[in-house]
């Protein structure tokens, strides 16, 4: 079925079931479609909640986001994931969060659309920060940073990022 299937406790992948079932079909009765049930898979690490694969027809989520957050995890990332799926299939390839998945949110799924999450991660990264904000960036990133194979900058002010602290 999933790769990290066993660290899913049942009670929790069933949840995921019934909310995707239940999004599905509100989509499916909105539009007069018929799309069916995506595959879902878990993931357990980094600080991405879900990914869409449109093509695979496909939801991916974070396992142990899910086994830390819940029910609210559930009801914000599973609708958020499938919105992007409905969106492909009506649309076509278009703008990840543009006004086409802002209308499946919003109108279809009865969910603000909402573009990234807010739950506690646990980071095994380094803290990087510019002229705005912290970065989090993994041992990867922050390796190649350090033997200056590379560096980054912020997408919201454009400067670029410099060690803070580890953690």
């Amino acid at each position: 079925m999933q790769q990290d299937y066993k660290r899913i406790p049942i009670y929790l992948h069933n949840q995921v079931l019934a909310c995707l079932r239940t999004h599905l079909t509100q989509a499916n009765n909105i539009l007069n479609t018929h799309y069916k049930e995506p595959k879902v898979s878990y993931k357990p690490k980094g600080s991405v909640a879900g990914c869409a694969f449109l093509t695979r027809w496909e939801i991916q989520l974070n396992s142990i986001m899910l086994n830390e957050n819940g029910e609210k995890f559930i009801n914000e990332v599973v609708p958020h994931e499938l919105a992007h799926l409905i969106t492909f299939q009506k649309f076509g390839k278009v703008k990840p969060h543009g006004q086409e998945w802002q209308y499946v949110m919003s109108e279809i799924m009865k969910k603000e659309p909402k573009v990234t999450h807010n739950f506690n991660i646990k980071r095994n990264e380094y803290v990087y920060i510019c002229n705005c904000q912290e970065h989090y960036l993994s041992p990867i990133r922050h390796n190649k940073i350090r033997k200056n194979k590379t560096s980054y900058q912020c997408r919201k002010c454009g400067t670029i990022l410099r060690l803070k602290i580890s953690i």
